[in-house]
């Protein structure tokens, strides 16, 4: 919807005004598709057509005032430099452009011009800075409020004569402050907006199309739609080089590709050379027969849209893509308050009847998860959406993503202007706080969060002088004393077992003993009659806990949620006593607890303090890794005074170098670490998959001993992909091969799985909770066969051939029983790597652990696990969909 980029001459970006595509250099409908824009325009005199010649001078930085004035610095040779800006292009979706340029229906083109014209005067308001000398310090400082030069040029071809129906608006790299003076722009807060300008831009575009009678559909969860009535055919049609193949062959009397192939390929090839001479009028009757031979033609969607918008008194709330063409109403599923501190009331009492505490039972139920208030205003709906989205994985987040996430909630719902006065109003109730330090200027907190944090300190704070010491300091010290443990890893030892603190903690750097130290801990605390239990937020660590240190362990969600009730202070009298006596001589350790979130520590210290349990070990590294989830109470509980003891002493690294590599990391001296590292580390660019072609390269046992690192999930599935076809050349990966469907995460909120405009046709849905509503049991999965917009529904495969409806919003959406997949193909061969990415308690499996397959034969694979043994799978085991390869 929107790209940013940087222009390299002035002469490129006049270049924007010569004829593009099927227009004449001296068109007068092309001088009407180009305009200036901004106050700075404004200033300078410029209205109307863009003239080539001062648009050339406002790129070189000349001041078209008459006054001579020139932007720039100059260079070593004396030379004027001058950058000349930036190329913001604004694309309406696909079938928008269908609707417009296909369909003839001429509102939706001056729509789109109305929503670039918002999004560039949003820009001017908010993001137009420059740098100068602040008067008052002397030091430079970023300035906004700063009038912006802008030409746009309206164009409706994509390059290979695909109707694409798109704005570049060329911002000028030439600024007005308030005193009158034009300086260079300062690019940052420009690149900083991007998505939600993206969003801005579509807000605006979506609600101009409902007023003209259009319904949308929303596609994606970042917001992008298309218009109801354009079959996806059409659309993907019309994304392909088919337009330009068919228009360069329509020109030479050869009819259509269908019919000609091998002359299409021909014409495809001669296409670029020849687009500039295609007439508009001819290219637009190339596009309906296009539209045709799908059996589409788009006059028909215009003319229903322009119906409905002559319709008298016209509703103008209900849901879009239900035939009516009227606007759309943001989904509001059951939103926290985000002024309660404790959100109390929130979560279900449990996910299933095992292991129940002895709680009061409110009698909700596992499926009662539907707010009965009255669906708040638009603004707040989408506001609310956007803070509950944002807040679940972040305690802070920047003014510009909650803009956006409330943009993209329900396209056209809400203006940016409209949020923005819903957020201002949050700020001055005290149900939203500025932050602004390094690295997260101009950003936000709720009060919910800050309560939270608050709670959990408190909670930390209340526990001083309250628990109970399994051995004294000198005992412990006595046991220690000829004992292998460094003196960081001792002083950990005493502190959890002689420490008078309800909650204490271990601040341990990667590789520094952790499970070493526990270990010990663990056999000095039995010798008392104590007992050591374990938590840990994967199952991983819950594994390695129990095999590296002797304690028996389960991940810290599933203690939580079998534990709701008391934290929720549900615990009835006769519970408490009996709960109390079982955890009265007990260590609770939590390992990892750096990747705990601030609602999870909260909860544990709520239960720990209710339960009266003795000891709470909060064992991690607050430099490594945070939470998924919002929050970094490990260090803040730190920060506020809890016992802390410290293990810096590495014990894993063995290679002096590499050793010290990891020291210099610690302190914060990266260059150091770099130096040290040496060869040890090879870093390529971002996008560049040579990195294969390196680890490729090395011998079979440094393969072995090498890991390869991407920076992201698709430059990792090219690296893995690059490294298997190279194995397989070499016969390291042979066979048959079994060809497997296998679901990749999206990676949704609650707040987005709760949308039912998030899902798509063919996603697949896990469920973590039984709901007798849509008869599915826990661990089912179900594949998505329909939405239904209007009605917030998502069609379901029943698994028996039929579908049932689905509200995502009431039933395991919004409170974190379901999971969203979409599927891919997956290939698995002898000799493949793989990395299971669910855990499986029947089979062993863990996140995130290897296999290599053994064996491929009859639509089953063998495969041979990390701990030695093996495991068969058939293709239509579920647990076959949840892996990867794993080269990378």
């Amino acid at each position: 919807m929107l790209s940013i980029g940087a222009l390299a001459s002035a002469s490129q970006g006049a270049s924007y005004y010569e004829r593009d595509g099927y227009y004449a250099k001296d068109d007068p409908e092309h001088r009407e598709a180009s305009a200036w824009a901004g106050r700075g325009a404004e200033e300078l005199g410029l209205k109307g057509p863009v003239d080539p010649c001062t648009f050339r001078a406002v790129l070189e930085g000349r001041v078209p005032d008459g006054s001579g004035a020139e932007i720039g610095r100059r260079g070593r040779d004396g030379e004027r430099l001058h950058r000349p800006g930036r190329d913001l292009t604004f694309s309406a979706p696909k079938s928008v452009s269908i609707a417009a340029l296909v369909g003839g229906d001429d509102r939706i083109v001056k729509v789109h011009d109305r929503a670039v014209a918002a999004s560039l005067a949003w820009i001017e308001k908010n993001a137009a800075e420059t740098r100068m000398k602040d008067p008052d310090t002397g030091r430079m400082i970023r300035a906004g409020n700063q009038k912006i030069v802008a030409a746009t040029f309206r164009h409706d071809t994509s390059r290979n004569l695909a109707p694409q129906l798109h704005t570049h608006a060329v911002l000028a790299n030439m600024v007005q402050g308030e005193d009158g003076k034009w300086r260079s722009m300062a690019n940052e807060k420009l690149y900083g907006s991007k998505m939600l300008l993206g969003a801005l831009y579509r807000a605006e575009l979506a609600r101009g199309l409902g007023d003209l009678g259009y319904s949308i559909e929303k596609t994606h969860a970042d917001g992008r739609f298309e218009i109801a009535g354009v079959p996806r055919e059409a659309i993907a049609a019309f994304s392909s080089r088919r337009a330009e193949i068919e228009a360069a062959m329509e020109e030479r009397g050869l009819g259509v590709s269908a019919d000609n192939p091998r002359i299409a390929e021909r014409a495809a090839l001669m296409t670029r050379a020849r687009k500039r001479d295609i007439d508009r009028g001819e290219l637009r009757g190339v596009w309906q027969r296009q539209a045709a031979d799908l059996g589409f033609d788009a006059r028909t969607p215009v003319a229903e849209a322009m119906e409905r918008s002559a319709a008298p008194e016209r509703d103008a709330t209900v849901e879009p893509a239900t035939g009516s063409g009227r606007r759309p109403e943001p989904e509001a599923p059951g939103l926290p308050d985000i002024g309660d501190a404790r959100g109390r009331g929130a979560t279900a009492l449990h996910t299933s009847g095992e292991d129940r505490s002895p709680v009061q039972d409110d009698g909700r139920g596992p499926e009662r998860e539907t707010a009965e208030a009255a669906p708040p205003p638009p603004a707040a709906a989408a506001v609310a959406w956007a803070l509950a989205h944002l807040s679940e994985r972040a305690a802070v987040f920047r003014r510009t993503d909650l803009l956006t996430a409330a943009l993209v909630h329900a396209p056209g719902a809400v203006m940016v202007g409209d949020v923005e006065r819903e957020v201002a109003a949050l700020e001055k109730a005290g149900a939203l706080h500025a932050v602004d330090m390094p690295g997260a200027e101009d950003s936000l907190a709720t009060e919910k969060t800050a309560g939270e944090e608050r709670e959990a300190v408190a909670l930390m704070q209340a526990g001083r002088e309250r628990g109970r010491a399994p051995m004294r300091g000198r005992q412990v010290q006595a046991h220690l004393n000829k004992g292998p443990l460094t003196e960081g890893q001792k002083d950990a030892v005493k502190l959890i077992l002689g420490a008078k603190d309800r909650t204490v903690g271990v601040q341990g750097y990667a590789g520094t003993g952790k499970t070493t130290m526990l270990n010990r801990a663990r056999t000095l605390a039995e010798k008392k009659g104590w007992r050591m239990a374990g938590l840990a937020p994967s199952a991983s660590a819950v594994q390695t806990l129990a095999s590296e240190a002797g304690i028996g362990s389960e991940t810290l969600q599933r203690f939580l949620a079998r534990n709701a009730g008391v934290a929720e202070g549900r615990l009835t009298r006769k519970g408490a006593k009996e709960m109390r006596a079982a955890f009265a001589k007990t260590i609770l350790v939590v390992d990892e607890g750096s990747l705990a979130s601030t609602v999870q520590a909260r909860d544990l210290l709520r239960i720990a303090n209710e339960l009266r349990i003795p000891r709470v070990v909060l064992v991690g590294d607050a430099k490594q890794l945070d939470a998924v989830d919002a929050g970094k109470p490990f260090a803040q509980l730190q920060a506020a005074g809890m016992q802390t003891a410290v293990k810096d002493e590495i014990m894993r690294q063995r290679d002096p170098a590499l050793k010290r590599a990891v020291e210099a990391s610690l302190a914060g001296d990266i260059q150091r670490t770099f130096d040290k590292l040496g060869d040890n580390v090879a870093e390529v660019k971002p996008d560049n998959i040579a990195v294969a072609a390196r680890w490729l390269a090395l011998s079979d046992e440094a393969r072995a001993n090498t890991g390869v690192i991407a920076p992201s999930h698709e430059l990792r599935r090219e690296i893995n992909g690059h490294i298997r076809e190279r194995l397989a050349r070499e016969g390291r990966i042979h066979g048959p091969a079994l060809e497997a469907e296998r679901l990749v995460s999206k990676g949704y909120t609650n707040a987005e799985k709760a949308l039912a405009g998030n899902y798509g046709i063919g996603d697949v849905v896990a469920f973590h909770r039984p709901y007798k509503r849509i008869g599915v049991e826990k661990g089912q999965e179900r594949r998505v066969m329909g939405v239904d917009y209007g009605r917030r529904e998502v069609l379901l495969d029943d698994g028996a051939g039929a579908t049932v409806s689905w509200k995502p919003e009431e039933i395991g959406g919004c409170r974190g029983g379901s999971e969203v997949y979409r599927a891919e193909e997956i290939e698995l061969r002898t000799g493949d790597r793989i990395r299971w990415t669910r855990n499986h308690a029947g089979l062993g499996l863990v996140n995130s652990r290897t296999a290599e397959v053994m064996k491929v034969a009859d639509g089953r694979v063998t495969f041979r696990l990390e701990d030695g043994k093996t495991l068969e799978l058939g293709k239509g085991d579920p647990q076959l969909r949840h892996l990867d390869h794993a080269w990378a």
